[in-house]
């Protein structure tokens, strides 16, 4: 099912291959497949798999036994009739396609006629996929060019047809683990030097340990057992307490030289394993700041976060244990089997029976522990995200007495994270016990054999010792080869996840060759732009506006009207989906963003603020400002004053996201911040709604000087402070429905005249029944 058209992308998961079949036997000749995707409810709200498949010339329903399905109760007469089981809805048959979100699911409809047709049913986890999937089908049925490249998550693997563990994720089954423990060794290559000498101390530390069992066949064959052989035949030891004496200090140098050797290859492991995912943390952290906005909508925060701590720890330590022992036990093994054969090949054979069955355990363990820590990991994920989702709203839980109900989700959610340990450890305990009764079986039939040799005088009593010492060496690794098992299936989960983020392209990167801008004049035009945070719901509907250097815009508008949305577009914290957005005539996308953000400044209804003094706060968005340019910006923003009464001053340790602070100290604070940034582009969004009305006539003085010479773009619900602005902007439902000054719109009693009422009326009504209005205030919402 390829389409054979070169001119736009298609969207196609990866259907079961029997269902896979009866679709290709269902399209027509010529006939080719643009959009294949599994939903998870029927039109009866069962939940159960069906899949929708679009072609270039109608849509088609099967369930998932591959017969096909009734698309809609008025689709019959598409294809020879609804109740046939072979029912489509025709592209020329239909006008239009959308979704309808209903409670509990959603749905895709297509208007047939003067009837609204129903596709497909989902759940609300399927929302995205399906206003997206939707949009498609309506440009094919309008014949215009289709593009889902980039558009819809993905949710099931493209290769196995399995449900991805998120939207655009990857899929564990199908990982390359060589590839990827080849991708965290080249982070090693950079200390190749320090990587070859770990290799040689291996070596050393494995010849090492390969001495003792041979120096204890000697001396119980040669010392103990006979000891008068021993001393006629070794003159140069005179007696066998001599030789005894000799062999034990060999021993004791031996073992000396391996602690030694131990702890160096030990440290030397430790360094390498760290500095590794140092390497990997950072290049994990450095896309974590390039990504855009669209992709933070869409996780937890403490998810993202256990994937910087626990998935690149659980990786560490693979490194510093797993792969160090990898290597020493390698080499180890290869030379317990040489001597083992030297010594006797009859009983080495013996030895190797339980291995097959250890090799092959291990590998049906290896898929069993995969599974069971991708799962544990993916928990964790989750409780770590809920736990720092409740300590950031932790004011709202109190407000609204939640502490019960945040209980019980978060024992919800422990209690899966004690079945995914549960299930991992219970999984590696089976393992091990396994191993342990193997490696058991090969000892019984060694003592059996072996001492059977020993009482025919074909083996002396401290070759078999010596045998049996090599035994215990050759299975103790093959037993922690199991445990490396559990190590590498920790690591390849973390790994997976934490690549995933490395390798997530930004949504808003730099062009390969941008536009440098230096320096601004702030000239900015919106051309017919059009943009939806999800793909088939349009928030702003072809904006028009042009605004000239220095020239302030006050953007007003009901709640959700796309007065941020633009300013967010302004920022390029997402990038428009159709029309054109320049400045100073350049389109936004070939302007560098460093170049871009650093003439644009910022303050937000709920700025944040970083832990430490008022000074860095203030500072930080100029970290080379002297203390004088932080006092001035903090007196343009009539901060100065409070900032002075403060016992340390500018030094005040304002806490965790400026809790020390009042509402209107926060905000005057990121004003001088914004200030101290000196842009040539300024967004107010709602700069003065946590202030009183004192504060705000102070700021609102500091705004007047701040914005001369700038574009500004204000978003404020108190129409009264949007009177200086050169011209004011209204929205509504994402579009542009009046432009003009604050006397010109009130003149003209359209919306912002409505507006201005409804506030002059709520003021009154506060005043009416108690509460405290603006005296200052006139009955049009004028400030005096």
């Amino acid at each position: 099912m390829t389409d054979t058209t070169d001119t736009t992308t298609n969207y196609e998961e990866r259907m079961p291959d029997a269902l896979a079949g009866r679709c290709r036997e269902a399209l027509r000749e010529g006939e080719s497949v643009r959009i294949a995707a599994a939903t998870d409810l029927t039109e009866d709200l069962r939940f159960e798999e069906r899949w929708l498949v679009v072609t270039d010339q109608r849509l088609m329903r099967f369930d998932t036994n591959g017969a096909r399905a009734e698309a809609g109760a008025g689709a019959g007469a598409g294809n020879g009739g609804a109740g046939n089981g072979n029912a489509s809805i025709e592209f020329s048959d239909a006008k239009s396609a959308a979704v309808e979100e209903l409670v509990g699911s959603g749905r895709i409809n297509v208007v047939i006629g003067n009837e609204e047709v129903e596709v497909i049913r989902y759940t609300p986890s399927q929302r995205a996929k399906f206003a997206r999937i939707a949009r498609g089908i309506d440009q094919l049925i309008k014949e215009e060019p289709v593009d889902m490249q980039g558009e819809v998550d993905r949710t099931r693997c493209d290769q196995c047809g399995r449900l991805l563990p998120e939207p655009n994720g990857i899929c564990s089954a199908c990982t390359n683990r060589l590839a990827m423990m080849a991708r965290i060794a080249r982070y090693a290559l950079p200390f190749k030097g320090r990587l070859a000498l770990m290799v040689f101390l291996s070596l050393l530390f494995t010849l090492a340990e390969l001495g003792p069992p041979y120096i204890m066949r000697i001396i119980i064959d040669d010392v103990l057992v006979d000891p008068g052989a021993a001393a006629a035949g070794d003159a140069a030891a005179g007696d066998p307490f001599a030789l005894l004496y000799l062999l034990v200090g060999a021993y004791a140098v031996i073992r000396l030289v391996s602690f030694v050797l131990e702890i160096f290859k030990d440290r030397l492991s430790v360094w390498l394993g760290g500095r590794v995912i140092v390497s990997v943390r950072e290049d994990l952290y450095e896309n974590l700041s390039r990504l855009g906005m669209k992709f933070y909508n869409k996780r937890q925060v403490g998810s993202l976060i256990s994937r910087v701590s626990n998935d690149t720890e659980s990786m560490m330590w693979f490194l510093v244990d797993g792969v160090p022992y990898i290597i020493t036990n390698l080499l180890l093994l290869a030379g317990i089997l040489v001597l083992l054969f030297l010594t006797s090949w009859q009983l080495t054979l013996l030895v190797l029976i339980p291995i097959p069955l250890l090799v092959l355990g291990g590998g049906f363990f290896w898929v069993r522990l995969i599974r069971a820590f991708r799962t544990k990991y993916y928990r964790w994920g989750k409780l770590v995200g809920m736990a720092g989702e409740m300590l950031s709203s932790v004011r709202v839980v109190k407000t609204f007495v939640q502490e019960k109900r945040e209980m019980r989700r978060f024992r919800s959610s422990n209690e899966g994270v004690f079945q995914g340990d549960y299930e991992s450890e219970k999984e590696a305990a089976v393992f091990f016990s396994t191993v342990s009764m193997l490696t058991s079986s090969g000892l019984i039939l060694v003592w059996y054999y072996g001492g059977s040799a020993v009482i025919d005088g074909n083996f002396t009593p401290g070759a078999l010792i010596m045998f049996i010492a090599y035994l215990w060496m050759l299975y103790e690794p093959l037993r922690w080869f199991g445990e490396l098992n559990t190590w590498s299936s920790r690591a390849m989960s973390g790994a997976e996840k934490v690549f995933e983020i490395v390798d997530t392209a930004a949504e808003t990167e730099d062009r390969d060759d941008p536009v440098e801008m230096k320096d601004m004049r702030g000239e900015v035009e919106f051309s017919d732009v059009v943009f939806a945070y999800e793909a088939g719901k349009p928030v702003l509907h072809d904006i028009n506006l042009h605004v000239r250097p220095g020239e302030m815009i006050g953007l007003v508008g009901k709640s959700g009207s796309g007065k941020t949305t633009m300013t967010n577009l302004l920022c390029r914290f997402y990038d428009i989906d159709e029309g054109g957005l320049m400045i100073d005539g350049v389109p936004i996308r070939d302007i560098g963003l460093e170049d871009l953000r650093r003439q644009i400044g910022v303050v937000l209804q709920d700025s944040y603020f970083f832990s430490g003094s008022i000074a860095e706060n203030i500072r930080y968005s100029s970290p080379d400002a002297s203390f004088d340019q932080i006092m001035r910006a903090a007196r343009t923003a009539n901060a100065h004053d409070f900032i002075c009464a403060k016992p340390d001053g500018y030094d005040t340790q304002i806490g965790e996201n400026g809790k020390e602070l009042s509402g209107g100290e926060k905000q005057r604070i990121a004003i001088a911040r914004a200030i101290i940034h000196d842009p040539r582009i300024l967004v107010l969004d709602e700069a003065t709604s946590s202030v009183d009305t004192h504060t705000e006539k102070l700021i609102q003085e500091a705004i007047a000087n701040l914005v001369k010479g700038r574009t500004t773009f204000a978003i404020a619900h108190r129409l009264s402070t949007l009177r200086r602005a050169d011209r004011l902007v209204v929205l509504d439902a994402g579009k542009i429905v009046e432009t003009g000054t604050h006397e010109e719109l009130l003149d003209m009693k359209g919306h912002f005249y409505r507006m201005v009422e409804t506030q002059r009326a709520s003021t009154a009504v506060l005043a009416v029944g108690g509460g405290k209005s603006d005296p200052n205030r006139d009955a049009n919402g004028h400030t005096s």
